[in-house]
């Protein structure tokens, strides 16, 4: 443990502590069961055991079809089938859920019904092309043999008995170190923070200690602390912690925002209808939920319907669904967690480890093939639960679903949950290095309501109403929406059902009015109309649903039989719009938002007359001889002559910028601080932050470091109030208008789109996609930080210039910045940001002061390496750049420089970029231990086809090669030499 000088060692921490701690991590990480990586090996081991090499269990399907299938004597199985499958699981998904129970009884029926493909349900066709060569009833066999069920039951006895008290002591460390993170970041004020952690562990003071956390604390008087509960349905670990006043602050371990404070159940509603309007984002949250909370059975409608049921109480702002019965928790907060985790783990497993076919019969599966592909994968086989309450959530690793689930080593994800909670004990041990520690000191005095705070939402009127007698908020709901009331509203869920001389089933009761046809279903009769409706427990009443999809309660409307015995629609303000938003735009955003004002004009942006005329020299476009001062420009037929204009307006910029450069006294800057090579980048960003208001990312524009950095920890910034991105390259006269409609609707323009698609084919950046120009301004727009623009036409479009000094377009760019950045927080308030530059822009080069230095800012240089051999962060030692001729230039050097290794799979796109230059040049290459036949084809675009093999034969599939498309060789080599006489060229990449 680090010991700061200004603190006192007797009001620090024990570092046996931290040390005791941390011993605790990786016996407990290797102990603790985890349902997809077991399944995953089991997977693995079945595969090799038929001599399937080279494939990722996950990337192996098993389908069953109930559809159109046709003799193929090509077909290992005999059979070519076509979409879709009824059934599809991935191999570790199938170890668990096994074959059905006809299966069971019918050990050959599998090889009729289905079979093992290398592709995923949405595939063309399911043949030969995409075929596994491995018999079901044999896999059939292995799993009676393998018994995964028991092994997996056997770890979770083993792990409870050893691990339980350190499960509880883990959970309330992570629970301690999220919430001091959150009043970090400014979520949590200094009141809260101490009320909130009064709330669960009101034993806990600083020096914090081990003793601390293993004891057990009660809950206190005037705190009501329960699980979340939507319509019965109670989460395993959400906790929400309500004051006297109805205030609530809920818990939601594992999120990257995990304290969420909402004023009033209307803030509260609206939050989780945000947190459930996409199938990825329900799915997330459903995770929370025990795999029971799915079951329809015993007159329950299961968690989905159930939140589907929130977007229509929205309207008729009924939030009796939030908490209506949930219990408070008494005891110690963390014993309870640790229960409820355990029983989840159980729960799950008796339903997950049953047969695939009781379980199937139970469980909801309509809603959304994508959200079954993420619940079954993140809930059911995904990420333990365990490890979220302790501080080793996806998000907590900075890894997305797919990467945490699928994409990782069995060691790497091993890695990432030591490290996580590892890192939340340090963080804890080392506090006096961050806010938080005096709040600790103070919890025993505490208050037990929560104090006024910025919002993090806005708060919403009760009730609102407008002249139409509709809530304006309606407008904006996060979910389904309904045009018109009446007849409008009922149309789009009429049935085609005659129910002509059938009477209803009960004329009193719950089923009074209700039709119920032999053939299944439950109807009611409005206007000579049938509608289809479930009955819902959560309401208390019938609810008209979408015959198109009966499972869901997404798009539905409760009725109710009036005086008359007539069935009416319940009265409800209607849903207008009904756009899916991200975050919390457009109501309800952040109560520290920028003020949505358009950006002012600068005095060097190009008059609006003029810009489409110069919309093409703008964007590019052009020949090299039309920005050249010495080239004449004609006049229009009305005099005008927008080119000489802006070529004038260019030799302005630079007087001026050299003008100011000869006078301007450069402002105080804070002392660059020293930092712990591996620090992660979060603390990274936190740390700086304390120091400065603005941050300059200094890069080389082809750089795939500098951008991954920025929108792999956008989020981050988010959280830490930086709320805009101020870019070179993008111009204020012909960007940013577009880039403000971008920034509000997330809707990007055509032009905006295309030039930021020649910005990066021009520098070359990332040749795989992930980390480019295009996707930084996506990134920061998912997580609401404003993209800004620093250069002009007249600064950018600078080359050809006359009578100018070499640092011209440094002059020119940094103070046009500069101008920018100040206008900018002036028009808008001040207020914490990023920019991202070129590293000769960033700080001073060749004499001309960067824009770091004149923002009083701090500047990171960031830099690619070769994997394994960055060095994190130190200070810049600088570089030396080179022109176009390869002499070198003046050094380079930022404040601080950040190395990251190159990701693998920007190393390999930007190996076969350079290495395949011409059309028809091609290699093979082992990728995810598949060899993959990889060309250059005649769009220009690098094409993959993967190498299949059959009985020791090697072929591709590819009709447009006629003459080698499913034809048989006996090895690679021969499989190269048909290439060349197609026309392909073998090449050898660099390294290989």
């Amino acid at each position: 443990m680090n010991l700061p000088e200004s603190v006192a060692p007797s009001l620090l921490p024990n570092p046996t502590d931290e040390q005791s701690l941390k011993a605790l991590v990786l016996p407990f990480t290797e102990a603790c069961p985890d349902m997809h990586a077991m399944a995953y090996e089991v997977a693995k081991g079945i595969l090799d055991k038929h001599g399937i090499k080279g494939i990722d269990p996950d990337k192996v399907w098993w389908h069953r079809f109930d559809n159109v299938s046709v003799s193929s004597p090509k077909a290992f199985l005999g059979w070519e089938r076509y979409p879709k499958p009824c059934e599809s699981l991935t191999l570790p998904q199938l170890v668990v859920q096994r074959f059905r129970l006809s299966d069971q009884e019918d050990p050959g029926m599998p090889d009729g019904d289905g079979g093992f493909y290398n592709e995923g349900p949405h595939a063309s066709i399911f043949n030969e092309t995409n075929e596994i060569r491995m018999y079901p009833r044999d896999v059939l066999k292995d799993f009676w043999a393998l018994n995964f069920a028991q092994s997996y039951r056997e770890k979770m006895e083993r792990f409870w008995p050893l691990h339980s008290d350190d499960f509880r002591t883990l959970a309330k460390l992570n629970f301690l170190v999220r919430a001091l993170d959150e009043h970090d970041g400014a979520r949590l004020n200094n009141e809260n923070l101490k009320t909130v952690i009064k709330a669960v562990a009101g034993n806990v003071s600083w020096p914090v200690s081990l003793d601390m956390l293993r004891a057990q604390a009660p809950t206190v008087d005037g705190l009501r602390v329960c699980a979340l509960d939507i319509g019965g349905y109670q989460a395993t670990d959400i906790l929400c912690i309500t004051d006297r006043n109805g205030v609530n602050i809920l818990y939601t371990p594992g999120e990257t925002q995990t304290f969420h404070i909402f004023t009033t159940l209307l803030d509260f509603h609206w939050w989780l209808l945000l947190q459930n309007n996409y199938a990825e984002n329900r799915a997330r949250f459903m995770s929370h939920f025990p795999l029971s909370a799915q079951l329809q059975d015993d007159g329950k409608i299961g968690l989905n319907a159930t939140i589907d049921l929130l977007y229509t109480t929205w309207g008729a702002y009924d939030h009796h669904l939030i908490n209506q019965n949930a219990e408070p928790i008494t005891g110690d907060v963390f014993s309870w967690l640790r229960d409820s985790v355990k029983a989840r783990m159980y729960s799950d497993a008796d339903l997950s480890l049953h047969s695939n076919g009781q379980l199937r019969k139970k469980m909801w599966i309509g809603y959304l093939n994508a959200f079954v592909h993420l619940f079954s994968s993140m809930a059911g086989l995904g990420w333990p639960v365990a490890l979220a309450a302790v501080g080793a959530g996806i998000a907590d690793m900075g890894l997305n679903i797919d990467q945490a689930i699928n994409g990782s080593t069995k060691a790497e994800r091993k890695a990432g949950v030591v490290g996580a909670i590892s890192s939340g004990i340090e963080t804890l041990f080392n506090l006096p290095f961050l806010r938080g520690a005096t709040e600790l000191a103070e919890v025993s005095e505490a208050s037990e309501t929560f104090s006024p705070q910025d919002p993090v939402t806005e708060p919403v009127n009760e009730r609102p109403t407008s002249p139409s007698g509709l809530p304006p908020i309606a407008r904006f709901a996060p979910g389904p929406a309904y045009a018109e009331q009446g007849a409008e509203l009922l149309s789009s869920f009429e049935t085609n059902e005659v129910l002509d001389g059938l009477s209803p089933v009960s004329d009193e009761g719950k089923f009074a009015g209700i039709y119920q046809p032999a053939n299944g279903g439950s109807y009611v009769l409005i206007n000579d109309s049938y509608y289809l409706v479930r009955y819902a427990e959560a309401l208390k009443t019938w609810v008209i649903i979408d015959p198109a999809n009966p499972y869901s309660f997404y798009r539905s409307l409760p009725v109710r039989l009036d005086s008359a015995g007539e069935w009416q629609p319940i009265n409800r303000p209607g849903l207008f719009g009904g756009g899916k938003f991200d975050g919390l735009w457009p109501w309800g955003r952040d109560s520290t938002s920028l003020p949505d004002i358009d950006s002012p004009p600068s005095a060097y942006d190009i008059p609006q007359a003029s810009r489409e005329q110069l919309k093409n020299l703008a964007q590019g476009g052009g020949n090299k001889y039309d920005l050249k001062d010495y080239t004449a420009s004609l006049p229009k037929p009305d005099g005008s002559n927008p080119v000489a204009d802006f070529k004038a307006m260019r030799q302005t910029l630079y007087r001026d910028a050299t003008a100011f450069f000869e006078s301007n006294t450069l402002p105080a800057r804070p002392e660059i601080p020293t930092l712990p090579a591996r620090l992660p980048y979060k603390d990274i960003i936190k740390k700086l932050f304390r120091l400065v208001s603005g941050l300059v990312v200094g890069e080389n524009h082809s750089s795939v470091a500098s951008k991954q950095f920025l929108i792999e920890n956008m989020e981050v910034m988010s959280k830490q109030k930086i709320k805009t991105l101020y870019m070179e390259h993008l111009l204020t006269d012909f960007h940013q208008a577009d880039l403000d409609v971008f920034n509000r609707t997330g809707t990007m323009s055509e032009n905006l789109e295309n030039y930021l698609k020649i910005l990066d084919q021009g520098h070359g950046t990332d040749p795989s996609g992930q980390f480019t120009f295009m996707e930084v301004v996506k990134a920061a727009r998912r997580n609401h930080i404003r993209v800004q623009a620093i250069d002009c036409m007249a600064s950018y479009r600078s080359t050809g210039m006359n009578g100018v000094e070499d640092d011209f377009r440094q002059r020119m760019m940094n103070f046009f910045a500069h101008q920018v950045i100040s206008a900018d927080q002036a028009a808008r308030g001040a207020h914490r940001w990023v920019a991202l530059m070129g590293d000769s822009h960033a700080s001073t080069w060749g004499g001309v002061p960067g824009v770091s230095e004149l923002e009083g800012g701090i500047s990171l240089r960031i830099e690619s390496t070769d994997a394994g051999t960055a060095r994190g962060i130190e200070v810049d030692p600088g570089r030396i750049p080179t022109d176009n001729f390869g002499r070198p230039l003046a050094s380079v050097k930022g404040d601080l420089r950040l190395q990251l290794d190159t990701p693998p799979s920007v190393v390999l796109a930007e190996t076969l970029e350079k290495g395949l230059r011409n059309t028809g040049d091609c290699v093979v290459m082992n990728i995810d231990n598949t060899a993959t036949l990889i060309h250059r084809s005649s769009d220009g675009t690098i094409v993959r086809t993967v190498i299949q093999r059959d009985s020791g034969s090697f072929y591709i599939e590819r009709p447009s090669w006629p003459s080698l498309s499913g034809r048989r060789f006996p090895s690679i080599t021969d499989l190269s030499t048909a290439l060349r006489l197609i026309g392909l060229r073998p090449v050898r990449l660099a390294g290989s």
